[in-house]
């Protein structure tokens, strides 16, 4: 089972060299020391084309250069974020940040040095045992082995995260902080379950779209038994830098299980579903292909890391 999660234009977009100036730097921490040549190698190549398959969605096309630091840790499956984020504007009363990697792309200023902007984690098990490593991440056709879970979604999961998809919400209510916020979680409405009311990604999917209870970094929300339970993400206080908040390092990809029998994984009314997005926080399908969609582009929009003046409201860059 194949996802097919962008529109013929919308790849077309992704495909197009517009991003051939964004490099991507990959280096490995000492916790990566046990990773075999291969391994690395593999790695390497699909956080590099994940991150330019979002830098082209945003149509970033000026002369950037991106550090991205592997890690090998004991969590269940991977995670990823921005080392830093970089501040914009007072919105709302708020002050408004963005994370490190969007902030470089949109300004050309690196609010980290020489230092790594993004830190991406694999579980060790996960890594070996679970994902299955495109032989080409660039064309994507190779058929997904069924009893794996794709390796190259999983990088460009991971590097939404860095991008964008970040926050200091309260994980389950969403409530924001009193003085500052994020550009993801500015959009939060808290409630039972938060929605995501940015102007864009309202319209893109036809209403204000659920985030993910319990870890709203995320989309979606299922009531389906044979479905894992959100595992609890545990967060922890906020670290400061520089007068700037710190990301929340907690926003780990869900688990995986094996795809349903039929590609019928739509909504209970025969509608398209929130946990069949790339950047869900449910469930990933073994066998199964995610890829950056409509929904994510309208989150780039909302904001701001695609300048859009349709949908007032973002910052003025």
């Amino acid at each position: 089972m194949q996802h097919r999660l962008l529109a013929g234009a919308l790849m077309a977009l992704v495909s197009s060299p517009l991003a051939a100036q964004v490099t991507f730097g990959i280096s490995f921490d000492a916790s990566a020391n046990g990773l075999t040549a291969d391994e690395r190698s593999r790695i390497t190549s699909h956080l590099q084309e994940a991150g330019r398959r979002w830098v082209r969605m945003a149509g970033t096309t000026a002369v950037r250069n991106i550090e991205i630091e592997v890690r090998v840790s004991a969590i269940p499956t991977a995670s990823a974020t921005s080392v830093t984020t970089g501040f914009v504007a007072v919105v709302g009363g708020r002050n408004l940040f963005e994370q490190g990697m969007a902030y470089e792309l949109r300004t050309g200023v690196d609010p980290n040095g020489a230092a790594a902007d993004a830190i991406v984690t694999f579980g060790l098990a996960y890594l070996r045992n679970e994902l299955w490593f495109d032989p080409d991440p660039v064309a994507r056709t190779a058929e997904v082995p069924a009893n794996r879970t794709d390796a190259m979604s999983v990088a460009l999961h991971e590097i939404g995260h860095a991008l964008v998809y970040n926050g200091w919400a309260d994980i389950t209510t969403g409530q924001p902080q009193p003085t500052y916020w994020s550009t993801f979680d500015r959009w939060m409405a808290p409630g039972a379950p938060t929605v995501f009311i940015g102007a864009a990604a309202t319209r893109s999917w036809g209403s204000a779209p659920d985030l993910t209870t319990g870890n709203n970094k995320h989309w979606g929300n299922t009531t389906r038994f044979d479905l894992p339970p959100v595992p609890p993400i545990i967060q922890g206080p906020v670290q400061w830098r520089d007068g700037a908040p710190m990301p929340q390092p907690a926003c780990e990809l869900p688990p995986s299980i094996d795809a349903p029998p039929s590609a019928d994984t739509n909504g209970p009314r025969g509608g398209p579903s929130l946990i069949d997005e790339l950047m869900n926080g449910v469930v990933f399908y073994r066998g199964s292909r995610y890829d950056i969609g409509a929904l994510d582009r309208a989150t780039l929009i909302d904001t701001g890391v695609i300048p859009d003046r349709i949908f007032s409201g973002v910052f003025e860059p």
